[in-house]
């Protein structure tokens, strides 16, 4: 049997490694005190700012910090080489308590530097900062409101015209350091860009605030009442629309031997396509053409609906009628009578003639005897009425067609009880 050396023994001895791994331990053990007890330095970069206690300071005192010189500082720390060496400046920050101040002024104020949760910081400590202070405005705290405004940056569609945009709200509060705010003058928004509308638009947006000569205002210390507005495009649509007289016919007179010209003959609408999809005309007037002899001329105001625009400008037309081939005659009647006088009644005609016009052409004009013309009053409407009237009596002329009286024939009478 082959023996073993006096070393093999020894490192197949679990006594050895045992031991060697006892006094391994405790030169880590060594080294490691070593290294905590050592003092370290290191210098951190771009440290962050914070204020502390804005909100105390905002709703107590009605104050507000703007205007801060820097937003990270560079602070040097001396501690334990595993501690101070191992942090970065992502793990600290310059904290400024501004609860405390008082009154809107320009101050410098001292920062401490706060160090992660749980560290102990008895054995850290801050040996240089740079700054030393930082620097800010304390502002009075103020509110304004300030219309909305805008503009629409894309295109309509042929046959349509836009009005004033509409904004919900019209307006805003902004809040912030007066100082801030006296620039302001106005919210403005623009919305549509690229768009073709045909009918109205909105859509949700921002907005930007602006001074008086428009230029843009900063935003960075003014809290505003809504986020965004709802700006709106009214469309209507544009329509020509033809204006017109609508005519009774009589005395001869009917649509075709009649002109009518009517000044302007046709007017620019713009409004609701609901509206005006079923408008083609708009009638001025109704002209009964027994009313005249020839020729009627009137001036009349256009009506049109509240929610119609007129984009012509125009508000009255001039209409002139003329009746042409037909010519006029004076005769006088002296064949009165009236009809339905009322019960337990006498009535005596009091005139002996009446001078009536009759129209026609001139063919069927000289078939015309005074003879054949007769003057009716009709006194149905008379039921309890006694004394002197001057009704309008309805001329009747037998014998001959197309032909009638024009204007008024007013007969006086006497009704009397019987």
């Amino acid at each position: 049997m082959k023996k073993k050396s006096p070393m093999k023994r020894i490192y197949d001895s679990k006594t050895f490694w045992i031991i060697i791994s006892l006094l391994a331990s405790i030169a880590i053990w060594i080294y490691i005190t070593d290294i905590d007890k050592e003092t370290w330095k290191n210098t951190f970069y771009g440290v962050r700012v914070e204020l502390e206690g804005e909100d105390i300071l905002r709703d107590s005192k009605n104050l507000v910090i703007t205007d801060l010189d820097t937003n990270t500082v560079t602070v040097e720390l001396e501690g334990p080489r595993r501690i101070v060496g191992s942090m970065s400046s992502s793990d600290l920050v310059a904290k400024i308590d501004v609860s405390k101040l008082n009154q809107a002024a320009y101050t410098s104020q001292p920062y401490y530097v706060a160090l992660p949760d749980g560290m102990d910081k008895n054995i850290i400590k801050t040996i240089r900062q740079s700054p030393s202070t930082v620097n800010f405005m304390v502002s009075k705290l103020s509110s304004k409101t300030v219309q909305v405004r805008g503009g629409f940056e894309g295109s309509l569609s042929p046959n349509r015209t836009a009005e004033t945009p509409i904004f919900e709200p019209a307006t805003i509060t902004i809040t912030g350091p007066e100082e801030d705010l006296k620039n302001v003058d106005y919210a403005w928004v623009t919305f549509g860009k690229g768009v073709t509308v045909e009918k109205s638009y909105s859509v949700d947006t921002g907005f930007s605030l602006m001074n008086a000569q428009g230029e843009p205002c900063s935003m960075e210390n003014i809290n505003v009442s809504a986020d965004t507005v709802k700006a709106t495009l009214p469309i209507l649509e544009i329509k020509d629309v033809k204006l017109g007289v609508d005519l009774i016919e009589g005395a001869g007179a009917t649509n075709a031997n009649t002109k009518i010209k009517v000044e302007p003959e046709t007017i620019m609408l713009a409004g609701d396509s609901a509206i005006l999809s079923g408008m083609n005309k708009i009638i001025l007037d109704t002209i009964d053409l027994t009313d005249f002899n020839s020729t009627f001329t009137e001036t009349y105001t256009i009506p049109l609906d509240n929610e119609l625009r007129n984009l012509t400008g125009i508000t009255e037309a001039k209409v002139t009628v003329e009746i042409v081939g037909l010519e006029t005659r004076n005769f006088k009647v002296k064949n009165i009578s009236c009809t339905h006088a009322p019960d337990g009644t006498d009535v005596d005609i009091l005139s002996e003639s009446i001078d009536v016009t009759i129209r026609g052409t001139a063919e069927q004009l000289e078939k015309i005897k005074p003879e054949n013309i007769r003057a009716v009053v009709d006194l149905t409407d008379f039921k309890e009425s006694i004394g002197a009237y001057m009704p309008d009596a309805k001329i009747y002329i037998d014998g001959v067609t197309d032909v009638g009286a024009v204007g008024e024939s007013k007969v006086s009478i006497e009704i009397r009880k019987a």
